[in-house]
């Protein structure tokens, strides 16, 4: 009986290693799902896509600007004239016709090319966030998978201990009924029996939760998802141990910090234009003209007009507008270049972080896994103990209950780590679509 127990508490805690999964998603393509479906990066995607106009926003300012205007209309004039007669009255009826065409082209304009060069940084800001949210992309929809993984994991292990807590408090009850056993232990298997269910109610409902999250962000049902390959585990830190490795590679590659160091160019430039207020502008200008009947003073004339001219203006005094407005860019730099060295702490922070994470978690992954194999031997001397008449139930029972806490452990340092190396990946500016084939290494894909 003792073995017969055993084997059914232990082909549940290692159902979701032994059991192949016929798994229809895996991060990857649940990842390809999300791209085209998740709200969340549609949106950054459309925000980043208007902002590209900029340019050409910004770009329009250097080219020549040509408007066409004409008025066509009906007039009517009554004039009078002094004669030697006398005064001559008369009314006049007319048409009027006016057509301009004009071109003005800038040839010097120190405003026009900041906002030209700002929009350029601004754009490559965008840009960079973009990736960000790319990347950001993967690790909500690692962590929710991760999440999901556990949970399924997690209720496996939980219905294996309610059958073996089952069996073990019939046993006790069949013991007590032949006088061998106490009312103690049925109680004590009850109550474990009855908080194993309670747990695992609670356990399903977190898993149902995790699956709407995985559809709501693919547009997909999500059903079966593709197990951690434990066998394919990284013994050492991917890529490198060592942590200036990955200092360099988050100050170097991290959206967030170029976007940052981009917004301090955005600010300077910005200086740039409002110094424009203390410079001329210098544009020419093109008119062709075409009038007939424009006022009382021409009536009966027509007038065709071709001019060109350079028009230079130059500000002298705006009451000391531009002044305030250049000190006032000038703090806006200050502010860009503090918000750009609190990103940068926050990165370094958080790679030294995810870094020694993944350390710890190494070491804890052969911990735990340690740790189950003593507690299989345990249980399984206990067992063999209570056959013996040597252990009791309850020793039997807490003896199963360690072997379960510690499988349970096992799984939320698997997934841990794996999630700590996309978080790493993600702080160095390396996770993206080539990096998830990569780490796709770690999951059973059919």
């Amino acid at each position: 009986m003792g073995k017969h127990f055993h084997h059914i508490l232990l082909g549940g805690l290692l159902i979701g290693a032994s059991v192949p999964l016929h798994a229809t998603e895996n991060l990857l393509s649940l990842y390809e799902k999300a791209l085209q479906y998740d709200a969340q990066y549609k949106a950054a995607e459309a925000n980043t896509a208007a902002e590209r106009e900029e340019i050409n926003k910004s770009r329009a300012l250097f080219l020549p600007r040509v408007q066409f205007g004409a008025s066509v209309g009906h007039g009517v004039t009554d004039r009078t004239t002094q004669t030697s007669l006398g005064a001559v009255d008369s009314r006049l009826n007319y048409d009027i016709h006016n057509y301009t065409l004009s071109l003005r082209q800038s040839l010097f304009n120190k405003e026009s090319l900041a906002t030209y060069r700002g929009a350029e940084a601004s754009v490559q800001s965008k840009e960079a966030l973009l990736l960000k949210e790319n990347a950001t992309l993967i690790s909500r929809l690692a962590a929710t998978y991760f999440e999901t993984l556990y949970a399924q994991e997690k209720a496996e292990v939980l219905r294996s201990n309610i059958a073996a807590t089952s069996q073990q408090r019939d046993q006790a009850q069949r013991r007590y009924d032949n006088g061998e056993g106490t009312i103690t232990e049925i109680n004590e298997a009850q109550a474990n029996l009855e908080l194993a269910q309670a747990e695992l109610i609670t356990t399903e409902n977190s898993l149902d939760v995790f699956k709407q999250t995985l559809s709501n962000m693919t547009g997909t049902i999500v059903n079966e998802i593709a197990p951690l390959n434990t066998a394919q585990l990284p013994l050492n830190v991917p890529d490198s141990d060592n942590l200036d490795f990955w200092l360099q590679q988050s100050l170097g590659n991290n959206p967030e910090i170029a976007a940052a160091r981009l917004s301090v160019e955005v600010a300077r430039q910005d200086v740039e234009k409002r110094r424009a207020g203390h410079f001329p502008t210098l544009d020419l200008v093109g008119v062709r003209s075409y009038s007939e009947n424009d006022s009382n003073n021409t009536l009966g004339s027509r007038f065709d007009t071709t001019t060109f001219a350079l028009q230079l203006n130059m500000p002298l005094f705006a009451g000391g507008f531009t002044s305030a407005s250049v000190r006032q860019a000038f703090n806006r730099v200050d502010a860009a270049e503090e918000l750009l060295n609190l990103r940068t702490r926050d990165i370094e922070a958080n790679t030294r972080k995810y870094l020694n994470s993944i350390r710890s978690g190494l070491q804890a992954l052969a911990a735990y896994r340690q740790a189950v194999k003593s507690s299989e031997i345990a249980l399984e001397g206990t067992q063999k103990g209570f056959a013996a008449g040597t252990r009791t139930n309850i020793e039997v029972l807490n003896a199963q209950q360690k072997l379960f806490r510690s499988r349970l452990e096992l799984s939320r340092v698997q997934y841990v780590l794996v999630n700590d190396i996309i978080n790493l990946k993600q702080a160095a500016g390396m996770l993206n679509e080539s990096q998830l084939h990569a780490l796709n290494q770690y999951f059973s894909v059919n």
